[in-house]
This record gives C-alpha cells, structure tokens and sequence, in this order.
C-alpha cells in the first residue's frame, strides 16, 4: 500500500496558526506519510523569546481532524489531539480544509501497525540500552527460584503462541501443574488465558495469579483440569482467595456469552469475591468528560463539573480495590495466593496486578523497575493497546477504545502525589508514557497481542521506547531529585489528598508552566546540594570512625547550606 494515495492536499501556503502550542503566526502546511507540519514564515518582529519553530505532529497523535467554513467564507482545520491539545488553522480556501483534514482522518487511522511510522523511523540517538531486554521472563523466574525453591517453573506450553495468542512463550506457574493440565485449563478460559504467576510479595510468600473467565456455556460445564491447576496454586494451604473484577450485575451479560465465574462448589477452596470496578465504557464516558470540563477551564462550573465527570472518584475506587487485594496479600492473608480476573482479563486485572506490585514492591517505583512492570503486565500481559488506544477523548471508532492504561497511571500519579518522596521518577515520565502509548516513532506499544508482535518481527524491526528513555540525556530529565527509596508498603490514601487532578496531564495546554518548571528546577538544584552534602558528611563521619579523631569544626562549618 501506498500512503501517499491517501493524501488529497499536501501542501498549503498562507495558512494563519490561530490557536495551539504556538504564537499566532502565517506559515505552510505540509503533509507526508505520517506527519503534519507547519512551518512558520520568518518574521523579523517575532521576540528572540518566543519559539518561532516548526511544527511537527505525528499524524497518528491527530484524534480527529475537523474542516469549517468562516463567515468570510475561509477555511478552518482543528486537530484535536489525543495528548488533548487542540490546534486550529485558518487558510483562503474552504476545501483545502476538507481535503487536509480527509486526508489526516484516513492517515491517522491506519487498520495495519506495519505501516506505521515505527517501521520507518531510524533512531536519532545511539542506543546504549536495548530497552526491548527491559524485561526478561527467565531472569524473573531465576529470581524467584533462589528466593522459593521447588515452587515455581518455567512453561513453554504457550510456544508458537497455539495456547493463547495474547500470552507470551514462556510463563511463570507453579510446580505440579504440568503443560498437558494447562492445555485443558486454556480450553476453558476466555481466549485461552490460563492462571499464570503475575506478581510474589517476597516478605510473605503470597502469590497474586491472573487469569480469565471459565466458559461455563449454558450447562454451567466444569472442567476438571482447571479444578486441578486451581489446587496447585494452593500451595498446601487451606484456602485461596479469587478475585473477579466484575460487579455482580456485569456478570449477567457474562454468562449470556458463556462466561460467567468459578462455581463456590467445584472451587470450594477459595474465597470468591467480587471488587465491584467499573467497566471500560463508564471509565471511557469519564475520561470524556473530565477532558471537555479541563478545556473549558475557566468556566465558573468547573469544579462542580469536574466532580461530576466522575474520573476522581473513578481513580479512588480502583485505587481502593487495589489496596484491599494488597493488604490481603501482606497482611490478612499472607502466604496464601490470590487470584484476579475479569473477563477476557485484559484491562481491570492487568491494572489491579500492577498496582499490587507498586504497593507492595519498592523496585516498581524505579525507573527501570517500572519500565520492567509495564513490560511485564500490561505489553506481555495482552492489554490490547491498538484497540483500547485508537482514540482518545475527542473521537470514537470501532467501541473498543478506552482509556485502561491512562487510568493506571493516573492512579500512579495519585500515589506519587501522596508519596512525593517514594518514586525514582515524575509525572513527566508518566506522561511520556502516556503519549507514547497512543502515537510514537517507538514500536513498544504497537499491536494487541505478543503473537502479532512476533509475527511482525517489531523487536527486529523497531526501536524500544525504553532504548529512548534510558539513554543518560534522556533518563536524567525524568528523575526525581527528592528520591529516597522507601522499602515498605506505599498503601493508597483514599480520601481527601488523593482526589487531587492531575493538572499537569489534563491542564497542560491551559494552564503556564512556566512559574512551576522555575520553582522545580530551584527545588531539584536545592536537593542535589542536600544529597552532596550529607555524602560529604558521611565520608567524614566514615573518616573520624576510622582515624579516630575529632572532624576539624571548619570542615562541619563547610556543610552549611547557605541560606
């Protein structure tokens, strides 16, 4: 296929930059295979202050691309983003505004990933790091072996991908579970997603599992494998506990489907219970509302708008759920191993297994360690990132698309807002991860399952977004300078701080950073002065243990922080 067949208008001159990320300014538009550019035209009158530069969107970034008519009969494109900016352009002509924003509308939405602009980007920096090596299954399962011998295995029973498409090859489960019960078990679960070892809390031994529905069919059938494969997970003890994601009113259409969940008499060892989170759709009709209400940020209703967009009390809830499997793991039920589904168990279990691992596991908060769990979870896991990000807030398309991921780190951000100190990284980094998630030059979040990404050759064939985000000049811009690692549990605070809205992320073309960027960098300058000067403290400290005399006073006198 070629793009270019799909372009109907690729340039356009005297085009007026009305509103946007830019001053008001003439310029050109020109449109390629995968971006949208405008370059301004050079004026002598423009301050040396003001960015004056071109600008270049990657046409997949466009949500949708609207064409207007003026009262003086001129042309009008607006590109809602899905990041949530909105540029507008003003042009001489009407048509030229239907023909760039048919043209943007087709280009944006492209039904094949192998055409995307991944496969044509060839990287502008050296890469240091293969971020496509950020995870690495047999390395987790090394782990867990030294630390719980003769528990766990490693199953290739998913090779080729004949088990499960949206599985990787290898997975982690528990010994005495061989590949021939696991086969049957997939047979019995939604797309084949048998239970496999998400997430271990080390300082208990409790295992959190995850799984998909059982397919009871209109029979309400049992399969005996599955039963099996259940026990094992026990672990000798008495009792288990599984966790469905679903409300109890969900499961009715679940069953209509031949869903449903595990019968309390097959599955007697273990306590079923129902978290009762909303569905895709009520987090995406939220998500909606909550980015019209942003936009609209000087409206007097605002804040009793936003309340009733119902996105915070969304966050809270699902961060609630996962405090409750957490503490459950760690302190009312520990050493004894939870089980979380949904459905397919590809949204709301992938985002209860990753919140579990940042409550719980203190490497999660790291750079890398949280590169690792989006890896891991939510990439190897199955979340269908193509589906669920082919829109964002302004468009629909195929009833799909839902904002899952964003709501994880939104939930996240909560965490850090109410640990500030507690997380090696920003919000920028979130955010980072968050617009790569819906258009990138970087193949880690293109396709809906890992079997389509190694059909496609996408670790050959594109760059790692982690391989990005770990070169040094990279990496350094993330990091949060009041970083001190906290080994203990982060548990959510579920009232009164955490229903704060992440400002950055929806008001960020609203508000000016410019004061808040200041005061950052004069707080991050100020923490790097403390952390030299208590390692300057403590290699004297070290020194005086060691000689055994005094620390000269002009030495302390040195450490002291001016002002």
């Amino acid at each position: 296929m070629d793009l270019s067949e799909y372009i109907k208008k690729s340039r356009v001159d005297n085009v007026l930059l009305k509103h946007g990320p830019r001053p008001k300014s003439y310029g050109t538009i020109a449109l390629t295979s995968h971006h949208f550019i405008f370059q301004p035209a050079p004026s002598p009158n423009t301050p040396n202050n003001v960015r004056n530069d071109e600008l270049w969107l990657l046409l997949r970034a466009v949500d949708i691309a609207v064409s207007d008519a003026t009262v003086m009969n001129k042309g009008i494109l607006t590109l809602k983003c899905k990041n949530f900016m909105i540029c507008s352009f003003e042009m001489e002509k009407p048509q030229d505004a239907l023909l760039l924003a048919q043209s943007i509308n087709a280009l944006s939405n492209l039904k094949s990933p192998g055409h995307e602009f991944p496969y044509f980007y060839r990287s502008t920096f050296t890469v240091l790091d293969d971020g496509w090596n950020i995870y690495d299954v047999s390395q987790q399962f090394c782990e867990l072996s030294t630390l719980f011998p003769d528990i766990f295995r490693l199953t290739s029973v998913n090779k080729n991908f004949h088990v499960c498409s949206s599985y990787p090859d290898k997975s982690i489960v528990v010994k005495g579970v061989g590949d021939d019960y696991l086969r049957l078990c997939a047979t019995f679960r939604r797309d084949g997603r048998f239970p496999v070892v998400s997430f271990v809390d080390y300082s208990t031994k409790s295992i959190l599992v995850r799984t998909s529905e059982p397919l009871l069919g209109p029979t309400n059938r049992r399969c005996i494998e599955d039963e099996a494969v259940h026990k094992a997970y026990l672990l000798n003890k008495n009792m288990g506990i599984l966790l469905d994601t679903r409300s109890k009113t969900a499961l009715a259409s679940a069953k209509a489907r031949g869903g449903g969940y595990e019968s309390a008499f097959y599955y007697r060892s273990w306590n079923i219970i129902f978290l009762e989170l909303p569905r895709t759709q009520d987090i995406q009709a939220s998500f909606h509302k909550v980015v019209e209400t942003c936009n609209d940020y000087g409206n007097v209703n605002f804040h009793s708008r936003l309340n009733a967009s119902g996105w915070l009390p969304t966050i809270a809830l699902v961060l609630s759920k996962a405090g409750v499997i957490a503490q459950s793991m760690h302190y009312v039920n520990p050493g004894h191993t939870h089980i979380v589904h949904g459905g397919e168990s590809k949204d709301m279990t992938l985002m209860m297994t990753s919140l579990c691992a940042i409550i719980l596991d203190s490497n999660t908060r790291t750079l890398r360690g949280f590169q690792s769990l989006i890896e891991r979870e939510w990439i190897l896991g199955g979340h269908p990132f193509g589906e669920r990000c082919s829109h964002s807030a302004y468009a629909t398309g195929g009833g799909e698309e839902a904002p899952v991921f964003v709501c994880f780190l939104n939930c996240v951000f909560q965490m850090m807002h109410a640990y500030p100190t507690a997380f090696e990284f920003t919000d920028h980094f979130l955010i980072n991860i968050f617009e790569h998630s819906y258009a990138s030059e970087f193949g880690t979040f293109l396709y809906d399952s890992e079997r389509d990404r190694h059909h496609s050759q996408l670790r050959k064939r594109t760059v790692s977004l982690w391989s990005y985000v770990n070169h040094p000049e990279i990496l350094s811009t993330f990091m949060n300078p009041l970083y001190v690692p906290i080994a203990q549990p982060l548990w959510p605070v579920i009232s009164g701080v955490i229903h704060v809205l992440w400002q950055r992320l929806f008001l960020r073309w609203n508000l000016a950073w410019d004061e808040a960027d200041e005061s950052a960098a004069i707080a991050a300058e100020a923490a790097e002065k403390v952390k030299k000067l208590q390692s300057q403290l403590r290699t004297l400290l070290n020194q005086q243990r060691s000689g055994g005399h005094s620390i000269p006073s002009e030495e302390i006198t040195n450490l002291k922080i001016d002002g």
